[in-house]
């Protein structure tokens, strides 16, 4: 039986040497150790009920920050399991169950910020391509599903260790496949939006050496890279580094330094959203044995901002949680920049934006109408938070457009949700719709009364001249008659410039 974690296999199991350990070529054996910059950070084991004597490992702390997976070979296999923070600690510590575990190894979860998409190794199963492969599922009503094989990315050789990018369309993995430079290198898939994953490419010589790099981990920036390796100068043993993207090509690794490296084994290094959390597994000594999972504050090489916006996705009347697909797209380009959910048990959602664009974030969901919020994010943000719950109706709902002071010509901004509108209607062909126009209180009624239908007009045109019937089409200004808050603040008369998308 292989593993999906060698380098378990390789120090601690040694019955399994002779069919997982790596050569060690002369290279490894003349490996530069160094003195690597010392960084004031705390660090703490995770306790009890988290380690134990067994291999713990491959931690990961979803963006809500109260659920953990991590991997764990307690109970004889490797598997994967699952811890509630209560605030201080964590508890219910639960095997996830036969939806991903199997009586072989399985483990390494990663998974996107919303807990949607779930890819980790899997070991020894039918229809697998080699002795460890990589597998992918998908999170809906309340359970993992739709568990399958990523063909496009394993080999006969050992897949292992999986690294999802925060937008989902970034696969990084650990694999001894031919035409790396070593035992295990560290490799990248891609995919476009909903597509397939890629053949897979090495990442290089400035990341992998004739040794072995290990447990990839790619932060929600999708340029800062962790990794493991025993082939770069390091403290001993396995050192985590991180290297940052340029393009296609990655910059030479730096040592992440004590106290996170020692002489013993330091490796899954991951970071936690919106924190200065991270947490990685090492056999350092004062344990509780093999492999244990540490807490780090703070990251001493962080990686860069991102925007977090987080909330929950209702039904407007009932309350009631809808599980929705969240589309990010470029305002300036109307191109999709990735693709979130939210838990249709809970309803909430996660969405990362990278700094220096304007985004659109549309929610839709089966017999709702769709809904936008813009977000500008600066180029020179700081990681932020930003709560946004979303309540979707069936019959209303704002258009995201934009409209120069005191004009009804569309702002190029506007496309990116007229769009959506043209094809909502066109994938709902009798359904008819009126577009209302809506001002705040500031200059005459009969000045507002016309901006308003103008606006709405506007609107409509467009539309048509996307390929929606004229017919199933109408537009009225309502001037400031319906007022959604007040207009004695600037915001409030924000909210109040508005069109909305009525259905008849």
């Amino acid at each position: 039986m292989k593993s999906p974690f060698r380098i378990s296999s390789v120090l601690l199991l040694t019955a399994m040497i002779s069919t997982t350990a790596f050569a060690q070529t002369e290279s490894i054996k003349d490996r530069q150790f160094i003195t690597p910059k010392n960084y004031p950070i705390s660090i703490t084991n995770m306790g009890e009920g988290i380690n134990t004597s067994y291999d713990d490992f491959s931690p990961l702390v979803l963006g809500n920050g109260r659920v953990m997976y991590f991997t764990s070979n307690r109970e004889g296999d490797q598997n994967i399991y699952t811890a509630v923070s209560s605030g201080y600690t964590w508890t219910q510590v639960m095997n996830v169950g036969p939806s991903l575990n199997t009586g072989d190894n399985d483990g390494s979860a990663t998974m996107t910020p919303d807990g949607h998409w779930n890819v980790f190794a899997a070991c020894d199963r039918d229809g697998g391509l080699g002795d460890c492969d990589l597998a992918m599922a998908e999170y809906a009503g309340g359970a993992w599903r739709s568990v399958r094989n990523i063909t496009t990315v394993n080999s006969p050789s050992w897949e292992s260790q999986p690294s999802i990018s925060a937008d989902g369309l970034m696969l990084f993995f650990a694999s001894d496949r031919p035409g790396g430079f070593g035992g295990s290198d560290v490799w990248m898939s891609k995919r476009g939006n909903g597509g397939e994953w890629s053949v897979p490419v090495n990442l290089g010589p400035n990341v992998n050496t004739p040794g072995d790099e290990m447990s990839p981990s790619i932060a929600a920036d999708n340029r800062t890279l962790y990794f493991s390796s025993n082939g770069h100068p390091g403290v001993g043993g396995f050192d985590v580094y991180v290297s940052k993207s340029a393009g296609d090509s990655w910059a030479t690794p730096e040592n992440a330094g004590t106290p996170i490296n020692t002489a013993s084994d330091e490796m899954f290094f991951t970071t936690q959203l919106g924190t200065d959390n991270v947490y990685f597994a090492s056999t350092r000594s004062g344990g509780s044995g093999a492999l244990d999972i540490y807490l780090g504050v703070p990251n001493p090489i962080p990686p860069n901002a991102v925007t977090a916006v987080i909330g929950t996705v209702s039904d407007v009347k009932t309350k009631s949680a809808i599980g929705a697909t969240l589309t990010v797209r470029d305002i300036k380009t109307n191109e999709v920049v990735s693709t979130f959910h939210s838990n249709d048990q809970d309803g909430n959602y996660i969405v990362v934006l990278q700094p220096g664009k304007s985004y659109a974030i549309t929610s839709e969901a089966p017999g709702y109408l769709f809904y936008s919020d813009r977000f500008d994010v600066p180029r020179d943000a700081a990681n932020t938070t930003v709560r946004k719950n979303i309540e979707m109706t069936r019959d209303m709902v704002r258009l995201l457009v934009y409209f120069d002071f005191n004009m009804a010509v569309l702002q190029e901004g506007s496309y990116v949700d007229l769009d959506r509108a043209v094809q909502f209607l066109k994938d709902n062909p009798k359904m008819r719709v009126e577009l209302a126009g809506h001002t705040d209180n500031v200059g005459t009624r009969e000045y507002n009364v016309k901006l308003s239908s103008d606006r709405a007009k506007a609107v409509a045109d467009y539309l048509a001249s996307k390929g929606v019937s004229a017919s199933r089409l109408s537009a009225k200004g309502y001037a400031f008659d319906e007022p959604v808050t007040t207009n004695d603040t600037e915001e409030g008369r924000a909210q109040n410039r508005r069109v909305e998308f009525r259905v008849k």
